[in-house]
């Protein structure tokens, strides 16, 4: 498949997380670089700083161009497809990068004189895994890590189920059976398990790749996610507080009504005849603890977190050097002092308040630190053993269309606009159509 097909098709999925995972976007246009000056295109208002940081130690002029989300993949391509060498330092998140490495936009990095491969034990394992190409080739590294975890209300745990124990809570999360089970529990007591139904999402890759040796066939686990995600809306087990909505991030501190949708914060009030509730949970990757600190008002230090059905990982910002770049030393030199520097690590660690790097060392050197939005609990060393389980082999270049493609079925199940076999036979025509290459197997 062409290149600019595969480019196109992740723009459906990249919005939700590059605005969790790396902060506020704005659609800057480039600029002309030269031999005295950086240029760095990303998604990331993160790398201004480490620009910043990164200019008063070297002297080195950086000039960092936040480009939205939505526009960030055809931008790229637009660019670099005509090998424009204005770029010197380009990023992408895990999944985009098979798509930009195929097209031939990132410096091979195992190469002279970058030799990248004498690093790999600096950083945690899967971050070396996401930025190797089919091949096996490293093109692109990241300065965190963003391994998954179900956070948690401890108070509503501890009225629940009388601890807030993040190894017993983790226990209510084992299994998609289980879940459902938690929530007819958390439901009982007029609380809610999740904001919304799409938080199981993270789970279904967790036996097995969607596509391998070229062959799609449906796992238990993704059924069961189906089964369960359906359950958990029709049975309004969850708050109707979609991802991302006002009354999502408003139900982080307490109250809200059920079923408020995308009401705007300042309408959420009105809801006088809805139902009120309070969220049980979250399943997120380790960026939602900054979500959580931003958003939790009197509620800050009342959250924990636990381990859920599987380890995943979601998001991340990911650098690279542009293939066509005639400052590719001194690209070099910038990507190692952000993503292998020790020193760095550990002034963004702090800087950050709770972004979680990909530095073992900083990482351990700091697992005793106490998350004040989590109780004191160890969030760094929860979030390192995590990021130790996550299965990188589970990942493929087609996981966020053929995930919208399920997504979608799922939907449609659980708003009765189709029935569970039609909705997997829609499923499975839409993959085709997009991806005739591969196999269905049923």
């Amino acid at each position: 498949m062409k290149v600019k097909k595969l480019l196109a098709l992740i723009l459906s999925s990249v919005m939700a997380l590059s605005l969790a995972a790396c902060g506020d976007k704005n659609g800057s246009e480039g600029s002309k670089g030269g031999d005295d000056k950086l240029v760095v295109w990303t998604l990331a208002e993160d790398l201004k700083q480490f620009a910043k940081r990164y200019q008063e130690e070297t002297g080195t002029e950086v000039e960092v161009v936040v480009i939205a989300p939505a526009d960030y993949p055809t931008k790229l391509q637009a660019t670099l497809g005509s090998k424009d060498k204005n770029v010197d330092v380009i990023v992408g998140e895990p999944q985009m990068l098979p798509n930009f490495f195929e097209a031939g936009f990132f410096e091979d990095l195992s190469q002279d004189p970058y030799k990248v491969e004498d690093y790999k034990d600096q950083i945690v394992d899967y971050i070396f895994e996401a930025g190797k190409d089919e091949n096996g080739t490293v093109r692109a590294l990241s300065y965190q890590v963003t391994p998954g975890s179900i956070i948690y209300r401890r108070d509503l745990a501890k009225e629940i189920y009388g601890t807030d124990d993040p190894v017993v809570i983790g226990e209510k999360f084992k299994d998609f059976d289980t879940i459902l089970k938690t929530a007819e529990e958390v439901k009982a007591k007029g609380y809610r398990i999740f904001a919304d139904s799409g938080n199981l999402r993270w789970y279904a890759n967790a036996s097995a790749p969607w596509v391998e040796d070229g062959k799609l066939e449906l796992s238990e686990s993704r059924i069961a996610y189906m089964d369960a995600a359906v359950k958990l809306y029709q049975e309004d087990l969850v708050a109707f507080a979609p991802e991302w909505s006002a009354a999502w991030y408003a139900s982080m501190a307490g109250e809200l009504p059920v079923d408020a949708g995308w009401t705007e914060a300042d309408e959420l009030d009105t809801l006088e005849g809805n139902e009120k509730t309070q969220v049980f949970s979250y399943s997120l990757p380790s960026w939602g603890a900054l979500i959580v600190r931003d958003n939790a008002g009197d509620n800050k230090g009342n959250f924990g977190v636990a381990s859920g059905p599987s380890s995943y990982f979601g998001g991340g910002t990911f650098l690279g050097i542009n293939s066509f770049s005639d400052n590719k030393d001194k690209a070099w030199d910038f990507i190692k002092f952000v993503t292998l520097n020790k020193e760095t690590a550990q002034w963004w660690l702090e800087a950050s308040d709770g972004d979680v790097v990909s530095n073992i060392e900083v990482l351990n050197e700091n697992a005793d630190y106490e998350n004040e939005s989590f109780g004191g609990q160890k969030t760094y060393e929860f979030y390192l053993e995590e990021a130790k389980n996550i299965d990188f082999s589970l990942i493929t270049k087609y996981d966020d269309q053929i995930g919208s493609f399920w997504g979608a079925s799922i939907e449609a199940v659980q708003k009765g606009e189709m029935t569970k076999e039609e909705a997997i036979e829609d499923f499975y025509m839409q993959v085709e159509s997009t991806y005739p290459e591969i196999e269905i197997v049923k």
